[in-house]
């Protein structure tokens, strides 16, 4: 008897621990409530995402991303100012679905706030929506024409942040990569990038600030020139990772907390 309740514990125990943290009855009521309204509003978020495009592959056995359904996407912009055509992207990525980003909203939003307040819902999700489309860039290159219209300048992406190549032979005058170089942005390693990296983790704009209000451990460096460090990248991804089967997302919580 004694050791069936001991069984019978210890798999209560093991259900527990897969399910993660329990849920306030606050965001319980809202999810049997409102999530579909919300899930619907997330895939408007989720139809800005402009570089999935033309599906090539999916993996689940990309380096560092074992076992996370990473899909490769082949993209065009617009018809360039300076080039006079159009410019081809590829790019590893991870975005989440509707009711995942859904769940991340609410969930940040109460976490930082206490409360459900459909403005602070609807702020997140537009912001996401403006920043990113929900675009989590595992490696490759994003476009984007942010300082001059019609000009799509190529940002190199590796675990959701910005960074930049060492070798100098991978960069263009013209900011137009080749098929080769693009192939080569998706598979760099740490030891190919720059120490300095970027400021911002996607898929909402984080910074290691915010990270570090809300509660972050890990020496990621600061916001600084010459003190971005490259620890960054392992923690977003690591992040990123822990959120992909659960109801919470960090970095969208730290910058709630931060914005809210």
């Amino acid at each position: 008897m004694k050791k069936f309740f001991f069984l019978l514990l210890s798999v209560t125990l093991l259900a527990s621990c897969h399910r993660g943290p329990q849920l306030d009855p606050v965001v319980k009521a809202y999810y049997r409530d409102s999530l579909a309204s919300l899930t619907e509003r997330c895939s408007t978020v989720l139809a800005a995402a402009y570089m999935a495009e033309n599906l090539l592959d999916v993996r689940d056995d990309l380096p560092g991303w074992e076992g996370y359904p990473v899909q490769l996407w082949e993209y065009y912009t617009g018809k360039d100012i300076y080039l006079g055509a159009p410019k081809r992207g590829l790019v590893y990525m991870l975005n989440p679905s509707p009711v995942q980003l859904a769940k991340w909203v609410v969930n940040a939003v109460f976490d930082a706030t206490g409360t459900l307040d459909p403005a602070h819902i609807e702020k997140l999700c537009a912001f996401i929506q403006w920043q990113s489309g929900a675009q989590f860039p595992v490696s490759g290159v994003v476009y984007e024409d942010m300082y001059t219209a019609g000009f799509y300048e190529p940002y190199v992406f590796k675990d959701g942040v910005t960074v930049y190549v060492a070798d100098s032979t991978y960069l263009t005058r013209e900011k137009h990569p080749t098929d080769e170089m693009l192939e080569y942005y998706l598979t760099l390693t740490n030891d190919q990038l720059r120490p300095n990296t970027g400021r911002y983790a996607r898929i909402s704009s984080t910074t290691r600030e915010m990270y570090y209000a809300a509660g972050g451990t890990a020496e990621v460096g600061h916001s600084d020139d010459g003190e971005r460090s490259q620890a960054w990248l392992a923690e977003v991804g690591r992040l990123y990772r822990e959120a992909w089967n659960a109801d919470k997302n960090f970095l969208i919580y730290a910058w709630a907390k931060a914005n809210l």
